[in-house]
């Protein structure tokens, strides 16, 4: 299989590549984003918002991921979160004394260095600052906004993350102070990420707003089967099904390095049909894509089984 090399919304994992270089990590042993983005764990499971009407390929939330990323990596950071504008503020000023800055989530809808920040309200981002500069922010935006710069008064609504209903406690949130606390082999980080996986797969917070695992893909088949939300309809084609077809072929390749080679070929077989359901989603052929999704939750309970025993 050729690797994809190209664009994608991996804003937390390339966050957290940057982050870990301003930590001193050591730019040619640290993993590629891809690698890290399994380590979070985000490209196994699956959730989908019914009242909200979005889907993601993914099971576990991002925060959590990203505290199992720098477990696996023996890394840690510290960590703050909540309280007031004020709080926030002091937090990131004394924070940026140390280095780089990991923020998130933040609402995208007020990035507005972004052309494109109006349509994005109420999408979680992350990005890592680099200093204060005037009563502005200096950022380095994954999205394609390197030394991009933001009054503070808009990285603060940003920050304040009140538009981003599917992440728990979002306010404020920082992460700095990175730094290695021990040696960890490429291998064994495979190892302490692949025993978390099979609980991922089938993370299912059971509704009535949330549903996860197999449940939330024949939820999401039945919906296309039928009149599609044009909310869910743009966040598929735009957002939802290239980043899952992303995260299919770096944890295909994660997988074949940690040698689980069946679970690597299923991924890879998912990663092929969602590829195809790009296409369909693109020329509102919604009942193709509701057959393809179909097609991926059955390989998705394969993956379950197969992974069971891990």
């Amino acid at each position: 299989m050729l690797p994809y090399v190209g664009n994608s919304d991996y804003c937390y994992a390339y966050s957290l590549h940057m982050s870990l270089l301003g930590g001193g990590a050591n730019p040619a042993t640290l993993p590629a984003p891809g690698f890290l983005e399994c380590l979070t764990t985000m490209p196994f499971g699956n959730t989908y918002l019914r009242e909200a009407q979005v889907f993601f390929f993914d099971g576990d939330p991002v925060d959590q991921g990203l505290t199992r990323a720098l477990e696996a990596l023996g890394w840690a950071c510290q960590l703050e979160r909540g309280g007031d504008e004020q709080l926030a503020l002091q937090r990131l000023h004394t924070a940026i004394q140390q280095g780089p800055v990991l923020l998130g989530p933040l609402d995208m809808g007020y990035l507005t260095y972004n052309p494109h920040y109006r349509f994005a309200g109420g999408s979680d981002h992350f990005l890592v600052v680099l200093a204060i500069e005037h009563e502005h922010v200096r950022v380095h935006d994954p999205k394609g906004f390197p030394y991009a710069t933001l009054p503070l008064s808009e990285l603060l609504q940003a920050w304040r993350a009140e538009r981003l209903e599917h992440i728990d406690n979002a306010a404020y949130t920082l992460r700095s102070a990175f730094r290695q606390v021990e040696t960890v082999s490429r291998q064994e980080m495979i190892a302490r990420t692949l025993s978390l996986v099979p609980a991922s797969l089938q993370r299912d917070p059971g509704g009535p707003a949330v549903y996860g695992g197999v449940r939330a893909l024949r939820m999401l088949a039945q919906t296309l089967h039928a009149e599609v939300p044009e909310r869910l309809a743009e966040h598929l084609r735009y957002w939802a099904l290239p980043l899952a077809v992303r995260r299919k072929l770096d944890s295909q390749a994660f997988l074949a390095e940690g040698q689980k080679l069946e679970a690597a070929r299923l991924l890879d077989q998912q990663a092929r049909l969602l590829g195809q359901a790009q296409y369909s989603a693109t020329q509102g052929a919604w009942p193709s894509v509701a057959m393809l999704i179909e097609q991926v939750t059955t390989l998705e309970e394969c993956l379950i089984d197969h992974c069971a025993s891990w």
